[in-house]
């Protein structure tokens, strides 16, 4: 057991600092409540270069998940449509979220370019909305009302 525990080379995982919610709002570019309507997963492929041969690259397979939601209020943000497309990785070390399907939720997002795990400059892409662990999104039946409430306050302060 003991060689097993300290016989792992990297060990990567998801560690955020819990945020206020004037930060979340001041840090997110789209913040609605809405319902999962739509589930499409895929698979990204990208190259990293070998950290101990020079010249060699290694493929790697990237969870990509949309998540379509229905919006039942748009509380931050320029969105016109009912339905808001929300990209991630589904969860796990790299601070991705999985939502399941008909679940409402509170999400903060922040629109992007980069591609999906792996916000390297060098990795354009059609930007598109995310939202990651370290954001306050939340399930809608854990949000307290006077997060959405301080939330609404701070959107009508901004747009004046």
């Amino acid at each position: 057991m003991f060689i097993l525990i300290f016989s792992a080379n990297k060990v990567y995982s998801c560690s955020c600092e819990k945020s206020s919610v004037k930060y979340g709002f001041e840090h997110s570019d789209l913040i609605f409540t809405g319902k999962v309507v739509e589930i499409n997963e895929g698979k990204v492929y990208d190259s990293i270069p070998s950290s101990t041969e020079k010249g060699k690259y290694y493929i790697r397979e990237i969870n990509r998940i949309e998540f379509v939601f229905k919006v039942t209020e748009l509380i931050k943000g320029k969105e016109k449509s009912d339905f808001i497309t929300i990209v991630t990785s589904g969860g796990g070390a790299d601070c991705g979220n999985y939502f399941d399907l008909n679940s409402e939720h509170l999400i903060y997002s922040y629109e992007t370019d980069l591609q999906v795990n792996t916000f390297e400059e060098n990795n354009k892409v059609e930007p598109y909305f995310s939202t990651d662990l370290c954001t306050r999104t939340k399930n809608l039946n854990r949000t307290k009302k006077s997060e959405i409430n301080r939330l609404k306050r701070l959107n009508k302060r901004n747009k004046k």
